[in-house]
């Protein structure tokens, strides 16, 4: 049995099309839990509706309106709660703005049900406005960062491949087994948006567990669609906020203290060349001042910085 765990977020026209993929796959051992994170789009009020039309049994879809928009780790960890006294051998936490070949729910489950060493696997990820180039095929861990595999090159380089070793997962479509939620959460909770896919990575590779992906399951995604479209500078400082944070607490003080040596200076020349002067050292006061006083990104934080006016007036 696999429970299958979607975040929609003010996006029900992809979710509803990730929807009718899930009913095309030829495996059908699975429920649907939808959601929604305080959407103000009526987005539940469409998904009911279509569940209404296609007929679709209840114990297939579980619909869960949020009052508010918890993020990406706690509205997956939330809705996974719900469900975990039903039994189910395997979770899948996958993106809204995705959809599957037919067969990809059924290749992942086999390799599964076949390879028990495997705590969590992903299907090959492809670009869906270029469904000949690739996303990514996972990725590895690399010093203070991630490389994905395969990143944005055609699909027919997989072709013949079996499963590939990873050591970097990305949460668009993370299929792992029951037992990884059994003593705690599959995401931290600490960063509102971004970080969890990586924070989770990094969590399997201390405690020596192997993910895989595999080449010939293959899921389409519409990259961005599911994230907040906003300034650049935003985005970059939110993912460099999480990332220090998060690398503060996982790395041994000295590597850490040696990456950062290292990678402030890489910030500043590689990042922020559209700044002047002044608005570098502001970013970069700023960036530091809140990794040293924060233990995390919280969603006040996270909103407070999304729409921060980094250019001066």
């Amino acid at each position: 049995m696999l429970s299958i765990i979607i975040l929609n977020y003010n996006g029900w026209q992809d979710t509803l099309a990730c929807l009718e993929s899930l009913r095309k796959q030829t495996y059908t051992d699975f429920r649907v839990v939808v959601a929604d994170n305080g959407s103000s789009d009526n987005s539940v009020a469409h998904i009911f509706q279509w569940a209404k039309q296609k007929e679709i049994d209840a114990g297939w879809l579980t619909l869960l309106p949020f009052k508010e928009n918890y993020g990406f780790a706690r509205g997956n960890n939330r809705a996974i709660e719900t469900i975990k006294d039903i039994p189910s051998d395997y979770y899948l936490c996958l993106n809204n703005d995705t959809e599957m070949e037919p067969d990809c729910l059924q290749q992942l489950i086999l390799y599964m049900d076949t390879h028990s060493g495997i705590d969590a696997v992903t299907p090959s990820i492809r670009l869906y406005d270029q469904p000949e180039l690739l996303w990514n095929a996972g990725g590895r861990l690399v010093f203070g960062g991630r490389r994905y595999y395969y990143m944005e090159q055609p699909a027919k380089l997989l072709d013949g491949k079996s499963a590939l070793p990873i050591t970097f997962i990305t949460g668009c479509a993370l299929l792992f087994r029951r037992e990884l939620i059994a003593q705690q959460p599959l995401f931290t909770e600490r960063f509102f948006f971004g970080e969890e896919d990586f924070e989770f990575s990094l969590r399997m590779q201390k405690e020596g567990r192997q993910m895989v992906c595999l080449p010939t399951a293959v899921l389409y995604h519409k990259v961005g669609g599911s994230q907040t479209q906003v300034v650049s500078y935003n985005k970059l400082f939110i993912h460099q906020l999480n990332r220090i944070i998060d690398l503060r607490s996982a790395y041994p003080m000295p590597k850490y203290l040696l990456w950062m040596a290292l990678y402030i200076p890489y910030i500043y020349c590689r990042f922020l060349g559209g700044m002047t002067i002044r608005e570098r050292n502001r970013f970069m006061r700023l960036l530091l001042h809140e990794t040293h006083i924060n233990k995390g990104v919280s969603k006040n934080l996270f909103e407070k910085y999304i729409s921060y006016p980094f250019h001066a007036q």
